[in-house]
């Protein structure tokens, strides 16, 4: 698709062929109701509805689907698992509040192992941070390729 200020094209992504026009009409892109058939060429699917809207939970999408009319395919396996949104909603608990009081840099230092990434910049799999209690400032952050061969040794 291609938006200009006063209209926008529909164009084919292999040839780059118009395969339709239509105007901009208070700022918005209404399609032409010969586009229609377009909409209704191909109908998606409850989990393609779920990632197009979003991903809100499934009566959010049934909702919308049911008051707009929009057709949908029916799937085998209605309990469809969304990746993106099980991996959104990973979390950790709070940590516990902190009662040490260091009185020098480095006299008590936190840890934390974070991985396995699976894409990640520059292709590590493992975050290793260190953070200094005395100036609550993260000293060091190391990410690894590999933790196998990783020993911290302090003395």
């Amino acid at each position: 698709m291609e938006f200009h200020p006063t209209y926008f094209l529909v164009k084919d992504q292999a040839t780059k062929k118009t395969l339709l026009t239509g105007r901009c009409h208070q700022g918005l892109y209404p399609l032409p109701s010969p586009a229609k058939q377009v909409l209704t060429a191909s109908r998606s699917s409850l989990s393609g509805w779920h990632k197009r809207l979003g991903h809100p939970a499934s009566p959010i999408v049934h909702h919308i689907i049911r008051n707009n009319s929009l057709s949908f395919a029916s799937e085998s396996n209605n309990e469809h698992v969304c990746d993106a949104c099980q991996q959104a909603k990973a979390h950790q608990l709070p940590y516990p509040k902190s009662v040490s009081q260091s009185s020098a840099p480095l006299e008590l230092v936190f840890s934390d192992v974070w991985g396995q990434a699976i894409n990640s910049v520059g292709r590590k799999q493992y975050y290793v941070s260190f953070i200094d209690d005395y100036s609550k400032f993260t000293s060091l952050n190391i990410s690894l390729k590999s933790f196998r061969n990783f020993m911290i040794f302090i003395t």
